[in-house]
C-alpha cells in the first residue's frame, strides 16, 4: 500500500533549512520563487518573500539582482508598471549589463531611458488612503473634486452620494412640513432649479435601478414630495421609488416627507426589503392623520411630525421599539407624551412638541439619566416648578437643553416656574446648548420670567449656543454683558422688548462676545441685515431674521464698509441649512435632532 502524506515534506524541508545559513536560505527562497506562476494571486507571496530576502546583510548582487527581476515580473503581471520600473531601475544600478532587463524592456515596450533616474512624481497613495484623506473635507469641496481628473474625484462622488435625498414633486410653494422655513416671498422660489431636482432625482432613480454598486454606497436616504400631485408626475416617481429601494442593501437610515399614501407604501416597502434600517425620520403633509408603522428590530432613531390624528398606533410602535431605541422625537401639537410606551433610561436624545403635562416633567426629570440631549416645546398645562427644584441634580450627563413654551393653560400659575429652570442649569458646567423661549405679556408673571432668567448665563462658562426671549425689563445694555464669552451662535427672541432696532444695536453692541459667528432674531421687524451686521453685530459671519438668513461677505481689507449680505436661497435654507452652517464655521447654531 503506497500512502504518501505532503506535510511529511513540507516538515522536511523546514528541518533542512533550520540548519541553513541566512544566505543559504536566501538562495533555497530565491529558487522556490522561480517555480512559482507569475499569475494566480502570487504577488503578495512574492513581495513579502522578496522584501525579507532585502533586509539580509551582505547578500550577494547576483541574488539581488535575480530578486529584483522576480518582483519586477510579477508586477507587471499585475499591472503595477511604475514600481516594476523601480525594480528594473535597482537592477541596471547593480548590473548595467544585464541582458534579463533588457529583454524585459523589449518585451513590455518600456523606454529604457526611464530606467535611468529615479520617478520625481508625488508619492502614490492607495484608494484607502485617498478615502481616509476625503472624509475630512466639507461636501463643498467634495463637489469640488469631482471636476479634478484623479481617482480622488471617484472617492468624492461615492461619499457624497452616501448621503442622498430625492425630490419626487416640483417644490412650487412651502407646505404645512414647510412652516419651519417660510419666506417672505414664496414666489422667489427658483422654478427651473425646482425642476432641476426634480430631473436630477429621476434620474438618481435610474442609476440605482441599473447600478448595483452605486446603490450599496448609499447609507441615508431623503424623500420629499408635496401632499398634493400638482404635476400629476407622482405616481410614476413613487413607481420608480418602490422599485429602487430593495437595491439599497447597505442603507441605515431614511426620511421622508409627503402624503399618508406615499409614507404607508415606503414603509411598507422598507420593512420587507430592508428590515435592518436603524434610523427612520417621518413628516406627514396630511392633518389628523395618523399611520400604522411595521416594527423594525434594529431601529435606534425615530422621529415622527404630525399635526392632529389619533396618537394610539405610534404609542404601540414605539412600545415595540423601546428596548432598542436610543433616540425619539414625537412632534404634534395634539398629543400627550408617550410616558408609558418609553423606556427613558436608554435614551440619550429626546425632542417632544405637544401638551407639557406634570407626568411628562415627572417621567422626564425622574428617568431620563443617560440624556444627553432634551428639547420640549408646546402647551403648558401644569406647574412643573416643584419637580425642577426636587430633581435639579437629574439629567447628569445633559449638554444641550431646548425649552419652548408657546402657550399656557388658563389655570397655570406658576410664578416659581423660571427661577426654578435657573437653579436647574445654575451648576451644569457641561451645558453647550440652552434655549429657553417663553409667552411674552401679561403671561411673564404667570410664569416668573423677568431679568433674573438672564442672570444665571454668566454661570454657564462653557455655554456654545444661545436662545433666550428677552424680558421687558432687562436692560439691552446689560443682556449683551451677560452672553458666555464663549457663546458663538446667538438668538434673541425680541417679543417683550418694546425698542426700535437702531436702539437696540446701539445699546447691545458694546456687551456682545468676539467669538461670536451667528446671530438670529426674531419677533422684530428690520428692514436690512446688512444694518444688523453694520451697527450691532459685526463679527458674525451668518445673520438669520425670523425665518431668512443670509452670509455676511467681508472685502479682503476687512473695512465695515465692505461689508455686504447675501439671503439664501429658499431651498438652501429648507433642505441644506445644516451643511452651511457648518461650512462658515457655524455648527453651533445648528440643533443636533434625532432626523439628523
Amino acid at each position: 500500500m503506497n500512502v504518501f502524506n505532503p506535510r511529511i515534506l513540507e516538515a522536511c524541508i523546514r528541518d533542512v533549512s533550520v540548519r541553513l545559513t541566512d544566505h543559504q536560505k536566501a538562495s533555497v527562497l530565491l529558487h522556490a520563487l522561480e517555480q512559482l506562476p507569475t499569475e494566480g494571486g502570487s504577488r503578495e507571496t512574492m513581495e513579502s518573500s522578496v522584501q525579507a530576502l532585502l533586509k539580509i546583510n551582505g547578500l550577494p548582487c547576483a541574488d539581488l539582482t535575480k530578486a529584483f527581476i522576480l518582483r519586477a515580473k510579477t508586477r507587471l503581471v499585475a499591472g503595477y508598471r511604475t514600481s516594476a520600473q523601480q525594480d528594473l531601475h535597482s537592477v541596471l544600478m547593480l548590473d548595467p549589463d544585464n541582458q534579463d532587463v533588457k529583454a524585459i524592456i523589449h518585451s513590455q515596450h518600456l523606454r529604457p531611458e526611464m530606467l535611468l533616474r529615479e520617478p520625481h512624481g508625488p508619492p502614490r497613495f492607495s484608494i484607502e488612503v485617498w478615502t481616509q484623506i476625503a472624509l475630512f473635507l466639507p461636501k463643498r469641496d467634495l463637489k469640488s473634486l469631482l471636476l479634478i481628473p484623479h481617482p480622488i474625484s471617484r472617492i468624492a462622488s461615492q461619499l457624497l452620494f452616501r448621503e442622498t435625498d430625492l425630490h419626487l414633486t416640483p417644490l412650487h410653494e412651502p407646505t404645512g412640513v414647510d412652516l419651519g422655513v417660510s419666506f417672505d416671498d414664496a414666489s422667489e422660489v427658483d422654478r427651473d432649479l425646482d425642476n432641476w431636482h426634480h430631473q436630477r432625482s429621476a434620474d438618481i432613480l435610474t442609476r440605482i435601478l441599473v447600478d448595483p454598486q452605486f446603490a450599496g454606497q448609499i447609507r441615508s436616504l431623503g424623500i420629499h414630495a408635496a401632499s398634493h400631485d400638482l404635476s400629476q408626475s407622482l405616481a410614476f416617481q413613487v413607481g420608480m421609488l418602490l422599485n429602487a429601494l430593495p437595491k439599497l442593501s447597505n442603507l441605515k437610515k431614511i426620511h421622508c416627507s409627503g402624503s399618508k399614501d406615499l409614507m404607508l407604501r415606503t414603509v411598507r416597502c422598507i420593512h420587507k426589503c430592508i428590515p435592518k434600517i436603524q434610523e427612520l425620520s417621518l413628516e406627514l403633509a396630511n392633518p389628523s392623520l395618523d399611520i400604522d408603522i411595521p416594527r423594525f428590530k434594529h431601529l435606534t432613531h425615530f422621529s415622527l411630525t404630525s399635526e392632529g390624528g389619533d396618537p394610539t398606533s405610534t404609542h404601540i410602535f414605539i412600545a415595540q421599539s423601546r428596548d432598542t431605541l436610543r433616540a425619539l422625537a414625537i412632534q404634534n401639537s395634539c398629543w400627550h407624551f408617550p410616558a408609558d410606551a418609553l423606556s427613558l433610561r436608554q435614551l440619550s436624545n429626546l425632542e417632544f412638541g405637544g401638551h407639557l403635562t406634570t407626568e411628562m416633567f415627572s417621567e422626564i426629570l425622574s428617568n431620563g439619566y443617560q440624556l444627553d440631549s432634551l428639547k420640549l416645546s408646546g402647551s403648558l398645562e401644569c406647574s412643573p416648578s416643584p419637580l425642577f427644584r426636587q430633581h435639579r441634580s437629574a439629567l447628569p450627563f445633559l449638554r444641550h437643553l431646548h425649552i419652548r413654551i408657546t402657550s399656557l393653560n388658563r389655570q397655570v400659575h406658576d410664578r416659581d416656574l423660571c427661577p426654578a429652570i435657573s437653579e436647574f442649569v445654575r451648576h451644569r458646567n457641561q451645558l453647550r446648548t440652552y434655549h429657553l423661549f417663553l409667552p411674552c405679556g401679561a403671561e411673564n408673571r404667570r410664569i416668573g420670567f423677568d431679568a433674573s432668567a438672564w442672570g444665571v448665563l454668566p454661570a454657564l462658562s462653557q455655554l456654545r449656543s444661545l436662545a433666550m426671549t428677552i424680558p421687558c425689563d432687562l436692560a439691552l445694555g446689560l443682556a449683551g454683558w451677560l452672553v458666555p464669552r464663549n457663546v458663538s451662535a446667538l438668538v434673541l427672541d425680541m417679543e417683550g422688548a418694546a425698542v426700535d432696532v437702531m436702539s437696540f444695536l446701539k445699546q447691545i453692541r458694546p456687551g456682545i462676545p468676539a467669538s461670536l459667528k451667528y446671530v438670529g432674531i426674531t419677533n422684530m421687524r428690520i428692514r436690512s441685515a446688512q444694518v444688523v451686521v453694520e451697527h450691532g453685530f459685526p463679527q458674525v459671519r451668518v445673520v438669520a431674521i425670523g425665518h431668512n438668513v443670509w452670509s455676511v461677505i467681508r472685502s479682503q481689507e476687512g473695512q465695515a464698509s465692505d461689508i455686504s449680505v447675501e439671503q439664501w436661497p429658499y431651498r438652501r435654507v429648507r433642505f441644506h441649512q445644516k451643511e452651511w452652517l457648518e461650512l462658515m464655521e457655524c455648527g453651533d447654531a445648528v440643533w443636533r435632532s434625532v432626523s439628523g
